[in-house]
């Protein structure tokens, strides 16, 4: 009975250390979006044309105290390509993210980049919204000296 009550306080003593450890981690990062402003984290193009790209710009602004590093922005489609610096940001300091999206089919969309920081494994989501109007083929025809 002995070693089955100093098992489990093992156990207990172990899983409690476990939870503390866990706890410490997440106080070392507190809450990490808190730590950067954007200027939007929605950029809406309204009406774009088809097949011209269009570029969206989101400025963050580290607010944090320590320096914070881009370390990777992921797009979600082949249509969009993100462009960042991955200096280091000193605390107070701004940098920008932008993301270029050149749309083939017409109609309304919604895209999504994903920005990685030194602050968190996870992603802050960024998004583009806007509509692509199809290209009026009479106004490419009637002008061809223009192209």
């Amino acid at each position: 009975m002995k070693t089955i009550s100093t098992f489990l306080f093992g156990l207990f003593l172990l899983s409690f250390g476990a939870v503390n450890a866990q706890n410490a981690v997440a106080a070392s990062v507190p809450n990490a979006e808190a730590l950067i402003s954007w200027s939007t984290e929605i950029y809406e193009f309204g009406s774009i044309e088809q097949n011209v790209p269009a570029t969206a710009e989101f400025v963050l602004t580290n607010e944090g105290k320590q320096p914070l590093i881009i370390t990777d922005v992921k797009k979600t489609c082949g249509c969009t390509v993100p462009a960042y610096n991955d200096e280091p940001i000193m605390p107070g300091e701004s940098s920008t993210i932008k993301a270029t999206y050149n749309a083939k089919k017409a109609g309304p969309f919604t895209k999504t980049v994903k920005v990685y920081t030194t602050l968190s494994d996870q992603p802050i989501l960024l998004k583009l919204k806007g509509n692509v109007e199809k290209k009026d083929e009479a106004a490419v025809t009637a002008e061809p000296d223009k192209l």
